[in-house]
């Protein structure tokens, strides 16, 4: 089987990371840290606030707006600062406070962001997720990354711990595959192992035909099944694991349902987008979109080329 990453290919070869002075943005930082180290890429954080308004009081005061961006700089540098000392000792983070990049400018953020990282051709955005009236907030700076980015978009929710079981979910499309082969340097690069999955949803008219429980509607339903699987098992097999411990499975199910089901045994999930799965109607591209917002560990968002990602 060819192999879905030309060898000349590295991802990511460049991060930028979105900071801001709310606390969940220490996990975005603390996680583009260790990636950078790692992987031994460069890093650039990006600091993005909203222009002052023609008419504004008092109550509508940022402090950026007062202070500038020089001396917004130097407050997030001092942040920063405090993130690598207080960084837990298992991640083992060595990066000199004097060798942090940050990029500090006024604007809508997610525009800034995605802008930036294409100025300095970053193929790999981390985020923080913010909680908003009890769920994640994907109206605003997140939604706005994964909806437009051109690159790789990894959200880190929770604070980071080592990456050491990687699930990967696929539905065999060539986007998939390549999120998978990515998944795989990437463990090979953190010594960690992964878990590869398809969760194989049949069409509802299917189901429907076989919920009479006749002979040759369940026939029908077995064999679909079968051959998926063999789909599965044969691509798989062809697989180059560059001898990346692994395991596989195979399930019925809903995608996203299913993925998320098994993030407690897992610390990162890596997945593509716009493909298909099976004879399923659902894109892959939706079932990204459920996963990333509802996982409580991290999500890296993959599609096609240089691990380009859009929803």
């Amino acid at each position: 089987m060819k192999d879905p990453i030309e060898s000349t290919d590295r991802f990511p070869s460049s991060i930028v990371c979105a900071l801001d002075f709310e606390a969940r943005a220490s996990h975005a930082a603390t996680a583009a840290l260790w990636l950078s180290e790692r992987l031994n890429v460069p890093l650039e954080f990006v600091h993005a606030f909203p222009p002052r308004p023609l008419f504004w009081g008092k109550e509508a005061d940022m402090p950026e707006w007062e202070r500038g961006t020089e001396t917004t700089g130097a407050v997030l540098l001092e942040s920063l600062r405090g993130i690598l000392a207080s960084a837990p000792a298992e991640l083992q983070l060595r990066t000199a406070p004097d060798r942090l990049r940050i990029h500090v400018t006024s604007g809508p953020p997610a525009h800034v962001i995605l802008q930036r990282a294409r100025e300095v051709r970053a193929d790999l955005v981390v985020l923080g997720a913010h909680h908003r009236h009890g769920g994640l907030d994907f109206g605003n700076t997140v939604r706005g990354v994964l909806a437009h980015a051109t690159a790789g978009v990894w959200v880190q929710r929770e604070p980071l711990r080592p990456v050491r079981r990687i699930l990967v979910p696929v539905d065999l499309s060539p986007d998939s595959l390549r999120a998978l082969a990515i998944a795989r340097d990437l463990a090979k690069s953190v010594d960690a192992r992964l878990t590869v999955f398809e969760a194989f949803e049949l069409p509802a008219a299917v189901v429907h035909l076989a919920g009479d429980g006749s002979t040759d509607s369940t026939r029908v339903l077995d064999r679909l099944l079968g051959a998926e699987r063999t789909r599965f098992e044969s691509t798989l097999a062809a697989f180059d694991w560059r001898g990346v411990p692994h395991e596989t499975r195979f399930e019925r199910g809903d995608p996203a349902q299913t993925t998320l089901a098994q993030q407690d045994e897992h610390d990162l999930i890596v997945m593509g987008t716009h493909g298909w799965t099976g004879l399923a109607a659902a894109l892959l591209g939706s079932v990204t979109y459920t996963v990333t917002r509802s996982a409580r560990i991290p999500v890296l968002a993959l599609r096609g080329s240089r691990g380009t990602f859009l929803i």
